[in-house]
């Protein structure tokens, strides 16, 4: 707690105040808001009077306003949003985080009083995973960056990793009877989703056009109900549609009012899920068949490529990841289709000029 005040420092209210005297005179004052008990508020209070004092001692132009630091945290999340520069999905869920968690505790307060225990409070009262935790945690770092705080106080906190689920996948015959009980367009989107691996919004993104007869180009995806030109990863992709999924698609009325596969009741794409889903929930009741969500079916599909020999490297160029994101995600499945695979492989090539190997 900051008892005695450094010179030229005075208590105001809920904030500190700066002064400045020349010749018996007040020359400047300001009030920043700020903790006046936190002796680190009131070191960086002291910093800014000493960078006033010195402009005004070499005749510079001083401006009365208040360090990013020491503005409220409301209006620094909101600067932060509007200067962003990702994909409109990143920032829309930035701000749906910063809305829920982070705006009901720190809304007014100057950035500078935010305290590390506080944030980490704040984490430990979320009930989510450990990933979704870090989640919630990347946009505050990103406005207390903005606000220019040094040290950041979220910038230390480390997040425990939990244990890695055992991913969930279908057996074929489960897939099958999924796939049986389905009809029409919806039938088809499953179809996509199991045997391309698509991701939901890319799938309801496809675009006829851009499918040339054995490989669909994947370029865009539906995101929070709006179309996104771009793909998660912000790269391009050709993935090749197996012979049942064209047949399956061979269903789909022809359109000629619409360039979208999948096409709703007023003749654009369709800017949710909601429909597919729940048919997909009618049919694991009907079918007695353990539910899991629709991204299970592109675990699936990478389980398929992996079975069949295909190396990670292509599956991955299939499914839309990096080798490295590929190789952690399905790291057990890796392990699982290669296990019975021939072992020397891993023995040296043969020399003639080393007898003894």
């Amino acid at each position: 707690m900051a008892s005695k005040l450094p010179p030229g420092i005075y208590r105001h209210g809920k904030g500190l105040q700066i002064r400045i005297f020349s010749k018996g005179k007040t020359i400047y004052s300001e009030v920043i808001h700020c903790n006046p008990e936190a002796t680190s508020e009131v070191r960086k209070v002291k910093k800014l009077r000493d960078e006033i004092a010195l402009k005004f001692k070499l005749g510079l132009s001083v401006e009365e306003t208040d360090p990013t630091e020491f503005q409220p945290f409301s209006t620094i999340a909101q600067e932060y949003l509007d200067t962003h520069n990702g994909k409109f999905s990143t920032v829309q869920g930035y701000r749906n985080i910063i809305n829920q968690y982070w705006l009901p505790v720190f809304n007014n307060r100057p950035c500078a009083s935010i305290l590390k225990r506080e944030i980490k409070l704040v984490l430990s009262q979320a009930n989510v995973s450990p990933k979704t935790r870090k989640n919630i945690l990347g946009p505050l770092r990103g406005i207390l960056d903005y606000a220019e705080l040094s040290p950041n106080p979220a910038e230390s906190i480390k997040i425990p990793k939990s244990q890695r689920k055992k991913i969930d996948r279908y057996k074929p015959e489960e897939r099958d009877k999924l796939l049986n009980s389905l009809t029409g367009e919806v039938y088809v989107y499953f179809a996509i989703l199991f045997g391309m691996g698509l991701r939901p919004g890319e799938a309801l993104g496809l675009l006829r056009k851009d499918f040339d007869g054995e490989n669909w180009h994947i370029h865009q995806q539906i995101v929070r109900r709006r179309e996104v030109d771009s793909t998660k990863t912000g790269h391009r992709r050709k993935v090749y549609v197996p012979l049942w999924v064209r047949k399956a698609i061979k269903q789909m009325p022809p359109r000629i009012d619409s360039p979208y596969l999948f096409v709703n009741g007023n003749g654009t794409f369709y800017k949710d899920t909601d429909k597919f889903n729940l048919a997909w929930q009618k049919a694991h009741k009907k079918k007695q068949i353990r539910y899991r969500v629709p991204k299970t079916c592109r675990h699936t599909r990478a389980a398929e490529l992996l079975s069949k020999g295909i190396l990670p490297p292509d599956a991955a160029k299939q499914m839309g990841h990096s080798t490295e994101v590929f190789l952690n995600t399905y790291s057990e499945m890796i392990e699982e289709y290669t296990a019975n695979q021939n072992l020397s492989r891993f023995e040296p090539l043969k020399s003639t000029e080393h007898k003894r190997l």
